[in-house]
């Protein structure tokens, strides 16, 4: 029994799906994650591997408007899984970049609707069709897009240290080449070249490291998110201890509805290290900053007041 990639693409969102609705439900910081999962798994649900092929086009009045939804969806997945990449250090996320999405959807979507024949539901709808200037257009632009998001997103991670980000980091050059592969067929096919044995073997080559790119960096955010829970407890353990030393300092301490333990453990670190400007600072508190400046770093890059004051000699007091 063979098994497609794109079933064992399917099954990777589902389960990465799944295992993110509750932080997905419980911190905003997650959501852009979630979202980007459940759109690729729209978007790979519309190839065909759960529900015939046909029966999905038909609900959609055929003449394969299913691969158009289809990359609205991926191109949306693909969008947020960037975002969500470049913002698992902490980075916020600025909603109002959503109007990229339009702009892109609009993009390859007019020319879809140019198409002069798109013919009946086929599995190898580019393909047959691929001849053609308008299908050449749309499917290259949506390429391209796919491309630039990569290239966005391996700018964004650019510099990570986690383990898990490799994984994420192959994915998407697995996908940003079977972008470029799916191109130059798309072109060769335009040009007249013909459905030869060169050509269709060119056209061959996107499946697998297309589909393989999306389950690579499916297993990178999983990586990733199953490392942050593990280290939510010790997370909430040092602002516990960092809440105590700054009450111990005077310091009047105001509660941020749903923020995340290393966020707060950033800005609790952030605080006490303020006491530095003014007088010095006990070897305790020097310890709990090092392990604060340590834990952090892990996750995303401590404050440089933070990890310096933990260290310099002169702060601290017998």
């Amino acid at each position: 029994m063979t098994v497609r990639i794109e079933t064992v693409a399917f099954l990777a969102l589902l389960i990465l799906t799944l295992l993110r609705l509750p932080s997905a439900i419980r911190e905003p910081s997650s959501r852009l994650t979630w979202i980007a999962t459940i759109t690729g798994l729209g978007a790979i649900f519309m190839v065909g591997v759960v529900v015939p092929l046909p029966v999905i086009d038909g609900w959609m009045g055929g003449a394969n408007v299913v691969n158009l939804i289809q990359n609205l969806l991926a191109t949306t997945a693909f969008w947020f899984v960037m975002q969500a990449a470049r913002t698992l250090d902490g980075t916020r996320f600025h909603p109002r970049s959503l109007w990229e999405l339009p702009a892109m959807y609009l993009s390859f979507a007019v020319p879809f609707f140019l198409i002069a024949h798109r013919g009946g539901t086929s599995d190898d709808f580019i393909k047959e069709n691929a001849a053609q200037l308008g299908l050449w257009a749309y499917a290259s632009i949506y390429m391209i897009w796919v491309i630039v998001i990569m290239t966005r997103m391996l700018i964004g991670i650019r510099g990570r240290q986690p383990r898990p980000y490799v994984l994420i980091r192959v994915g998407a050059w697995a996908i940003l080449l079977a972008s470029l592969i799916e191109i130059a067929y798309l072109t060769l096919r335009v040009a007249r070249q013909g459905r030869t044995a060169p050509v269709e073997f060119v056209g061959s080559l996107f499946v697998i490291p297309f589909y393989g790119g999306v389950v690579l960096v499916c297993a990178g955010i999983m990586a990733i998110a199953i490392v942050r829970a593990s280290r939510r407890p010790m997370n909430a353990a040092l602002s516990r201890l960092l809440k105590r030393a700054n009450v111990d300092r005077g310091m009047t301490l105001t509660a941020i509805p749903d923020e995340d333990p290393v966020h707060e453990a950033y800005r609790l670190a952030v605080r006490l290290t303020d006491i530095a400007n003014s007088e010095p600072m006990s070897r305790r508190e020097r310890v709990l900053l090092r392990a604060t400046a340590q834990l952090l770093d892990r996750q995303m890059r401590a404050p440089a007041v933070v990890r310096m004051t933990s260290v310099d000699p002169k702060a601290v007091t017998a």
